[in-house]
């Protein structure tokens, strides 16, 4: 199986859109747009995440020992856009960022956002499964979730 062949045949897979962020190494903030993420456990209460593991993020992750995925509204297309791409100036100027009780930043009208510190991480391919031990959760408002399929994001269902 070659790896384009698996990443088209995977974008017919429609997932929600979050964006993980965590602290940098000063006491800054990072983030990356991410769609493979999911709850692993309630008791205790695990998610997960799949970061590139030759990465920034994988890096700072792993360093600070802390993240917080942050689930986005259809409203939030230009954030899950700016966080998905190259990061050109500062990512956290578009949207209004709060942090968390671990460091994380946390965006404030997400759909719901967690709050998490590192319990594992697996090597995975290229990729690195990071669990978290999610410490605090909220969900600031009810909107339409941002979903992502084939290549394109859409507006998910509305409560």
């Amino acid at each position: 199986m070659e790896s384009q062949d698996l990443r088209t045949v995977m974008a017919q897979w429609a997932t929600g859109v979050v964006v993980v962020t965590t602290r940098t190494a000063d006491g800054g903030r990072h983030g990356m747009t991410a769609s493979s993420f999911t709850s692993v456990a309630l008791d205790p209460p695990l998610v997960s995440v799949c970061v590139t593991s030759s990465g920034a993020t994988c890096r700072m992750i792993r360093h600070s020992g802390v993240f917080a995925v942050n689930m986005l509204g259809s409203d939030h297309r230009e954030v899950g856009r700016r966080f998905a791409g190259p990061a050109l100036g500062d990512r956290f100027a578009l949207g209004d960022w709060a942090t968390a009780s671990t460091g994380a930043a946390v965006l404030a009208d997400a759909v719901a956002w967690l709050d998490c510190v590192v319990a594992a991480c697996y090597p995975a391919g290229d990729h690195t499964i990071v669990l978290g031990l999610v410490r605090d959760a909220a969900m600031p408002r009810p909107a339409a979730p941002l979903i992502y399929h084939d290549r394109t994001y859409h507006e998910g269902i509305a409560r």
